[in-house]
């Protein structure tokens, strides 16, 4: 096809789909156009269409529902997010400017009181990474096996010449270090395979309920809202979110 006839096609395309061109943030705040769109305004660019956006404030509808349905992927939240935005407009009948500043006060209430659900996660980060970082010391670093020996196995020292290299202070030290590391991996197998088989039984694991549980608190407290739209965005949402991070403490979620 030519290029005088490919501009035709695609300018006639334009005319009887003239929104489908258009930004939905643009249809968001009221700022849509009705005139005919022309060929300079598309952006059609070498391939002869409109250029691509992966921004999901550019997606229509359809699009964003299917990919909010994702629960697993990297996108579903902010899908979610934009699908609750959209509603509020529709809901309240309002720009997407103030629907937006009302998307931030849904959001600051669903992370209100999250210090306390967070707390077993962050308790866990710390004593996974002290470990991770004691392990190898505590077996393979004379100077750190001897101390230890001395304030908590009380085990004879075998002579110099059995420790004169690192794997052989392993084979002294693992005489007591082998019981805990292997009883806490034992644990850590059996706790994963117990989560597991309350998946399999449509059982709900902590992380789980906690997500069901604020999406239900999120609803009630939002009742003019469709409440599957909102328990979606609640339970797509991160427990802890980097403004937490940097906040230090759950400042921000833990409310007044």
């Amino acid at each position: 096809m030519s290029a005088p006839s490919l501009r035709k096609t695609v300018a006639a395309t334009c005319r009887r789909l003239p929104k489908l061109h258009q930004s939905p943030r643009r249809i968001a705040a009221g700022r849509v156009s009705k005139r005919k769109i022309r060929y300079d305004e598309v952006g059609v660019g070498p391939r002869g269409v409109p250029p691509i956006s992966i921004s999901v404030q550019d997606l229509d509808d359809r699009t964003l529902i299917s990919l909010g349905l994702l629960r697993n992927s990297s996108h579903s939240q902010q899908a979610s997010e934009e699908i609750l935005k959209r509603h509020i407009m529709d809901a309240d009948n309002v720009s997407y400017e103030v629907a937006t500043a009302t998307f931030t006060q849904i959001e600051e209430r669903n992370r209100h009181g999250l210090f306390l659900v967070a707390l077993p996660y962050q308790i866990g980060v710390f004593t996974a990474s002290v470990a991770a970082v004691a392990a190898l010391p505590l077996v393979f670093h004379l100077p750190t096996v001897e101390t230890f020996n001395e304030l908590a196995v009380t085990m004879d020292v075998p002579p110099q010449s059995d420790l004169q290299t690192p794997l052989e202070v392993g084979a002294w030290s693992w005489n007591w270090m082998e019981p805990p590391l292997g009883s806490a991996s034992f644990i850590l197998l059996c706790m994963q395979y117990i989560r597991g088989q309350m998946v399999n039984l449509g059982m709900k694991p902590y992380t789980s309920w906690i997500r069901s549980y604020r999406g239900k608190r999120l609803a009630d407290e939002f009742p003019r809202y469709d409440r599957k739209i909102l328990r979606s965005y609640s339970e797509t949402a991160t427990i802890v979110s980097k403004r937490d991070w940097r906040t230090s403490g759950f400042r921000r979620s833990q409310g007044p």
